[in-house]
């Protein structure tokens, strides 16, 4: 029925997703912010449904960059 890998990513990305926007709003109150990292959580969904997964790569990798600078400011 799924696919494990895709599976996998798809709750990875999610669960980086919540993170992220749960540490801009409730840390920084960014709201736009936080809704800028739904768009490219959403956007990436898209690409790698649509089989462009070099462009879904990207933008994981961009939401993965906001993690990381989130994730050492609040250390």
């Amino acid at each position: 029925m799924f696919k494990n890998a895709s599976f996998e990513n798809e709750i990875y990305r999610s669960m980086e997703k919540n993170l992220v926007s749960n540490q801009v709003e409730t840390k920084y109150g960014f709201k736009r912010l936080a809704q800028v990292v739904d768009y490219l959580n959403a956007a990436a969904e898209i690409f790698d449904q649509a089989g462009m997964t070099e462009q879904a790569k990207e933008v994981t990798e961009v939401l993965q960059g906001l993690a990381q600078q989130f994730s050492s400011k609040t250390s």
